[in-house]
């Protein structure tokens, strides 16, 4: 079958996730109407937008790591679209641990729930790309060599460095908390693949 309603399947269920993101942001409670009230209000907050930031920049780069898939991987056989399935299923998961974080910022089992779920995004979809490039039959351009090893580093480098953040949780949940900051940056910094972008 031809990856085109798989991958718009896909555009839909990151739209949804995206939107959810700013649907869970709570509403700043007041406690009077002068502006020390506003801002201590708003300082409160703060958990909420920085974790709603770092997923809605995640998912995004995770929608153009699901988009570039589709650049080499044309057709599709009902284990792609299964490993498709769990993807966004586990995409689904984000709003969810971006709440739970948000609401438990600096404790241990937030960050484990939040790097975790992050971490199954990268290796579903990592194992869906794995399960395209290795059966001639779905593939409809040929794939670089280069693009195969820096793909690879591009989809692992993000669940070790969760880990590392999971770890160092225990006892250092700001450090945990800067690295999910960080992580995403990494990214967005231009490498070997641009030049094979369409």
């Amino acid at each position: 079958m031809a990856s085109g309603r798989l991958e718009a399947l896909g555009d839909g269920i990151f739209s949804i996730a995206m939107t959810i993101l700013v649907l869970e942001l709570a509403l700043p409670v007041l406690k009077g109407n002068s502006w020390k009230d506003f801002a201590h209000a708003a300082v409160e907050l703060w958990p909420d937008f920085l974790c709603y930031a770092i997923s809605f920049v995640v998912l995004g780069i995770m929608w153009f790591g699901h988009r570039m898939m589709f650049e080499y991987i044309g057709r599709t056989d009902r284990y792609f679209i299964f490993l498709g399935v769990l993807f966004y299923m586990v995409v689904c998961l984000v709003p969810f641990s971006t709440r739970f974080l948000a609401q438990d910022t600096m404790k241990w089992y937030a960050i484990m729930v939040y790097g975790i779920n992050l971490s199954l995004c990268n290796l579903t979809l990592y194992a869906q790309w794995l399960y395209g490039i290795n059966k001639a039959t779905l593939l409809h351009q040929e794939l670089p060599a280069e693009v195969r090893k820096e793909a690879k580093i591009l989809f692992l480098l993000s669940p070790v460095v969760y880990g590392i953040a999971i770890g160092i949780s225990f006892f250092a949940p700001l450090i945990s908390i800067i690295i999910f900051v960080i992580t995403p940056v990494l990214y967005l910094i231009p490498n070997k693949l641009d030049k094979y972008l369409p």
